[in-house]
């Protein structure tokens, strides 16, 4: 990917606009533009192929993960676009679902949905083009990680080897697939919100490239080491056994090929833990580096919302690899 953006980063560096606060150069989770000293516009997208069954839950979920980068970067959701593929021989009430499913999950993130594009596709996908806001001197970017800081998660890992092992009917248990549904519905906007109250130094939202790759991520433009405790990180009820049973997508084994030899994992992780460290996520946690005296008043304000935070690892000088896992 880096080859195929590279003649774009050469057309349009940051130098040749000055209010363009985040393009291609640090794999943010958004674009973001300066309008004034009080304003920056976050842009961003994703759209993808039902991840389950039932049409409005689809719908939400494409739309909650669309928005996950705007939360990532701290700021608010004003406006959604449509993004439609859609077969011409299926039913137009099941894409109406899909849009109603959409349309409530931005009306719950404080959004509207003004508009967006159709076309003609022999699979149907859908997600959003998302436009938020934020005040530029306190935008939440993946690069201000500071040795000292503490990581801290804000939902279970392991919804790809989930959705694989629903996709290709290996048994799991009904709390686990109901579980990981539940979790992608949730929006990430108050964590995001109270990341920016206490003063978080980084974030970024744990999606396609798996933890261990979102955290490489942040490790490389804060240039640190971030070292990350693996009995501490939640996963969903059935993870392991599913891994064990084979439930393993190509995006799996893809961030684990193109990974595993830039990390290191200390003996007393298994190989399966290691592997589900590396399963891509939809509308995943977010991951938050926060100074160590905010920690626990970030967690009590989690716990007085009834969401969960997960302390799983801290941040270090830089050392010979962005990431460790112990």
């Amino acid at each position: 990917m880096a080859q195929v953006l590279r003649p774009l980063q050469q057309l349009f560096s940051d130098s040749k606009d000055p209010n363009l606060m985040v393009g291609f150069e640090q794999a943010d989770d958004a674009a973001v533009y300066r309008i004034s000293d009080e304003v920056a516009l976050i842009e961003t997208l994703d759209f993808f192929p039902p991840v389950v069954d039932d049409a409005w839950t689809y719908g939400a979920i494409a739309a909650a993960n669309a928005m996950s980068d705007v939360f990532a970067m701290g700021g608010q959701v004003k406006l959604a676009l449509n993004i439609v593929a859609w077969p011409d021989n299926l039913e137009p009430a099941i894409l109406s679902e899909v849009l109603r499913g959409a349309g409530e999950k931005v009306l719950e993130a404080g959004g509207i949905v003004a508009g967006g594009h159709t076309i003609v596709s022999p699979e149907p996908k859908f997600g959003l083009s998302v436009t938020g806001v934020a005040v530029p001197e306190k935008l939440i970017r993946n690069n201000g990680a500071t040795p000292g800081d503490v990581l801290c998660l804000t939902k279970p890992i392991g919804s790809g080897i989930s959705l694989t092992a629903s996709k290709n009917s290996v048994p799991q248990s009904g709390s686990n697939l109901s579980s990981v549904i539940e979790s992608m519905l949730e929006l990430s906007k108050v964590p995001s919100e109270l990341a920016l109250l206490h003063g978080a130094t980084a974030m970024t939202d744990i999606t396609g490239f798996g933890l261990i790759g979102h955290s490489v991520e942040m490790a490389n433009a804060s240039g640190c080491t971030l070292k990350i405790y693996g009995d501490t990180v939640p996963l969903f009820p059935d993870t392991l056994e599913l891994l064990s049973a084979g439930s393993e997508s190509s995006g799996l084994s893809n961030n684990r090929d193109g990974l595993k030899n830039t990390i290191r994992v200390e003996s007393t992780i298994s190989e399966l833990l290691e592997s589900a460290f590396f399963d891509p996520q939809t509308s995943g946690p977010l991951l938050i580096a926060l100074p160590k005296s905010q920690v626990d008043v970030f967690s009590a304000a989690m716990k007085e919302r009834e969401l969960d935070c997960w302390v799983i690892g801290q941040v270090s000088e830089r050392g010979e690899n962005p990431l460790i896992i112990s």
